[in-house]
């Protein structure tokens, strides 16, 4: 694979985390403005199902660097 494909692929990735993101911040801040503990727990409850989503993604996106450039050296 070239560089610019893998960076291509990267990029896509990276960018695929930007949603969950927005996601979180935009759960939180509506807690926060609806200011009920009812609302601040729906909101960490869907943040927190975004931030595992993330984390798959970030987990995948290792597993692709490792398929593609090998196990870094000093890792288990």
């Amino acid at each position: 694979m070239s560089n610019s494909t893998l960076f291509a692929d990267l990029d896509k990735e990276l960018h695929d985390l930007c949603q969950p993101l927005t996601t979180v911040c935009g759960y939180l801040e509506l807690g926060q403005m609806m200011g009920d503990p009812a609302s601040m727990k729906d909101a960490v409850d869907h943040a927190l199902l975004d931030c595992r989503r993330m984390f798959e993604n970030v987990a995948q996106m290792r597993r692709r660097l490792v398929e593609l450039l090998g196990e870094p050296e000093g890792t288990l």
